[in-house]
């Protein structure tokens, strides 16, 4: 019996450090083992918003100007020159650009910022310009006598003379900046009001309204962080 009690005792010795590295094998293989992360993200949806108005014209600009305007008709009789008739009008200008209101206009809601595609800038016509402060000047060649008939036809010219200064390139581009801030002010005041849904616009730097004009390309924005 003692020598059974004995090999029991040095089997038992044997047994004990087989298990302690068989234990701390699994206990590093259970916490130790190579770990997968899966991220996510949310993206903001666009939100398709319908605004609507009352139809009409919105004003998005006004330029004002000095316009100066000259006609000169030179005569000869004969290979005579008889002088030629010049004529002068200056006068302050006020060029006004306006963009159409349909009864339902749609925007698109992105997280915090919201898109524009606004309808084409247009001039108003006719041209306004003020009469009271016009400066007018003429005189006749020396052997001519129709400056007055030459300063009325130069006023005469005037109008048309004006819508195509109103639409020329030079001062779309003059007008596109604070047109797009118009529109811009205008939607975000709309969105603060009458948001659908029950969702609250905010006025935040983080919030923002982009517009955009016929003809200019759409970039898409950066997504707008979550709170």
């Amino acid at each position: 019996m003692p020598f059974i009690v004995r090999t029991r005792h040095v089997l038992l010795v044997m047994l004990l450090p087989a298990l302690a590295v068989w234990a701390a094998w699994a206990t590093w293989r259970h916490y130790a083992g190579p770990v997968t992360r899966v991220e996510t993200s949310v993206i903001a949806p666009e939100v398709p918003v319908v605004i609507r108005t009352e139809g009409g014209l919105l004003e998005v600009a006004v330029v004002r100007a000095q316009e100066r305007f000259t006609r000169a008709d030179t005569r000869e009789f004969w290979g005579i020159p008889l002088g030629t008739t010049v004529s002068h009008v200056q006068a302050p200008v006020h060029y006004r650009y306006h963009i159409e209101l349909a009864r339902e206009w749609q925007v698109t809601v992105r997280g915090k910022t919201c898109i524009v595609q606004a309808p084409a800038i247009q001039p108003s016509l006719p041209v306004a310009f003020d009469t009271a402060a016009m400066q007018k000047y003429t005189s006749s060649g020396w052997a001519r006598f129709n400056k007055d008939e030459n300063l009325a036809t130069l006023e005469q010219s005037m109008t048309p003379e004006l819508e195509k200064r109103a639409r020329s390139e030079a001062y779309r581009q003059l007008v596109t900046a604070p047109a797009r801030k118009t529109v811009s002010e205008f939607v975000s005041k709309w969105l603060a009001k009458e948001m659908p849904n029950g969702k609250a616009w905010g006025t935040g730097p983080d919030y923002k309204v982009e517009v955009y004009f016929p003809g200019e390309p759409l970039t898409k924005s950066p997504e707008p962080q979550q709170d």
